[in-house]
């Protein structure tokens, strides 16, 4: 009897704390520094921007105060409020609201490691990206993982950026940073993550869910087909919204852009069982039925008001509407303000200019009659992209027109001004160009190298997009001059110093489908 009521009292401790642990994360990514409601790319308006999705935040902690908060990236990136301050307005809305992690995502390293060190410097939260290593002292900021208790369960918080950005990001910009594969840098982190203690593993992913497989910027597929011990992926960078999938036995998540979702995991932990026996994911639109936090908004009062009296400014008049329908599948009033004003920037520092191919960068944007604003400009260039200046012979112009040539039927194709450039998009590699020539129409001279400009992101390669175009501009004798000038700014300055702009075309490329 005695040795029965001894075995009971040791069994009961055990019976006691036996019990079922819920478990809350709350997650933002591609908030690209709107801290005010925004448009979706749907059209609806008054949406997220982090100050409503403050709110939010707020009423979750109310019944949840241990709830977690992480940022998947690409945080700063975006708007003119966050540009001001060098991103830090965002940090520091971040430490405000307690944040556990911050991924970092690629558009992190748009502004270069100066100023993004100051904002590692800011942040009073882990920043984690375990594929991220390198000899630069920014490298040291950054750990693998973080773990975390919650009520006695050990959650273990991976984070990996996009191991694409060394093809969107110009070696100065990222000067001793290595960018890893995910698969191998988990092979490392998971193990050690479990040896730590972790009861529960979340991955937060500066990538992206992609139907039609894995590209080298988005290994979800590969990481949920090399880890089923992963709990949750909480997925960015594609701007797309999941709110719950599972790939094969790994739940997936994914909460839009610019805050107009929050995103919400519920996990309940057996701590007899040793093991969830809740998994549950969630993305809430947060539109205008929730009101702005009052808090974030006195926070950054003066940031929101410098932003607002700059992106009001006049800073010229348009006497036509400059569109971009149909782009890129035409010249557009637009492709041409952009190329002059790039020309025209360029030249008031000595460079001269014989072609530029450049792109237009915001799809749905048509500037219309009448004042232009810097805000406009914004909507039209959303990108801190600098430019370079080539020095190419024909063959390479070439090589690189046949490029572009064959992504005609997609928005990564670009324009050309200055020379005129005539291709058949449905010949086969490396014979789209039917004809180029100068403005005049006389060929040019042999040996002879022209001065041709392309922007950061599409010398980088544009995310694999254009590997001709990094081949040859990386090439000694191309002398490829890298410059601090801004498309945006250029076009801020052009339309400044030329009080009206008129839309014109030039006819400088034209698509046909046969040879003559």
């Amino acid at each position: 009897m005695k040795s029965r009521l001894l075995l009971l009292w040791l069994v009961l401790p055990a019976i006691a704390v036996a019990r079922e642990v819920p478990i809350t994360i709350l997650h933002t990514c591609d908030l690209h520094g709107n801290i005010l409601p925004v448009e979706s790319y749907e059209g609806q308006t008054n949406l997220g921007g982090f100050a409503r999705c403050a709110t939010a935040i707020r009423q979750v902690r109310a019944e949840h105060p241990n709830a977690l908060l992480i940022d998947a990236g690409d945080t700063f990136q975006g708007a003119a409020v966050s540009y001001l301050s060098d991103g830090k307005v965002m940090v520091r809305l971040l430490n405000q609201l307690r944040y556990d992690a911050w991924v970092w995502g690629n558009h992190e390293f748009d502004w270069g490691l100066v100023k993004l060190t100051a904002c590692a410097e800011l942040a009073e939260m882990p920043i984690l990206a375990a594929n991220l290593h390198g000899t630069s002292s920014i490298a040291a900021q950054v750990r693998p993982y973080r773990i975390v208790e919650v009520d006695g369960v050990k959650v273990g918080i991976i984070g990996l950026t996009t191991p694409g950005i060394p093809s969107w990001s110009r070696p100065q910009l990222i000067t001793g940073l290595r960018f890893e594969d995910s698969v191998e840098t988990l092979r490392n982190v998971v193990p050690i993550i479990r040896q730590a203690g972790a009861k529960v593993i979340v991955l937060v992913v500066h990538q992206g869910y992609r139907e039609d497989g894995d590209d080298h910027a988005n290994q979800i597929n590969a990481i949920a087909g090399h880890f089923p011990e992963i709990d949750v992926i909480i997925g960015a960078h594609t701007h797309r919204n999941f709110s719950e999938f599972k790939i094969k036995n790994v739940l997936y998540t994914q909460a839009a852009y610019h805050g107009i979702r929050l995103g919400r995991v519920d996990l309940v932990y057996d701590t007899t069982a040793g093991q969830l026996t809740r998994r549950e994911t969630k993305t809430v639109l947060l539109d205008e039925s929730l009101p702005l936090d009052p808090v974030v908004l006195t926070a950054c009062a003066p940031e929101l008001e410098q932003s607002k009296k700059l992106l009001c400014s006049v800073i010229g008049e348009a006497t036509g509407d400059f569109d971009i329908r149909n782009a890129p599948k035409r010249e557009t009033t637009m492709h041409n303000l952009i190329f002059e004003s790039i020309v025209a920037a360029l030249s008031n520092r000595n460079i001269k200019v014989d072609a530029v191919i450049h792109g237009v960068l915001e799809k749905l944007m048509m500037l219309k009659s009448g004042p232009v604003t810097v805000g406009d400009i914004w909507r039209a260039v959303p990108y801190e992209n600098t430019l370079g200046v080539c020095y190419l012979n024909e063959t390479e112009l070439r090589e690189i027109l046949d490029e572009n040539a064959g992504a005609y039927n997609n928005p990564s194709f670009r324009g050309i001004w200055g020379l005129h450039w005539e291709f058949n998009p449905k010949a086969v590699a490396g014979q789209h160009t039917v004809k180029l020539t100068r403005p005049d129409g006389t060929p040019f001279c042999t040996g002879e190298r022209l001065a041709v400009v392309f922007n950061s992101y599409d010398l980088a390669g544009g995310g694999l997009r254009w590997p001709k175009l990094r081949e040859i501009a990386n090439r000694p004798a191309c002398q490829l001059l890298e410059t601090e000038v801004q498309t945006r700014q250029a076009v801020l300055d052009y339309i400044r110093q030329q009080g009206k702009i008129s839309p014109v075309i030039h006819g400088w490329w034209k698509a046909v489908t046969d040879s003559r």
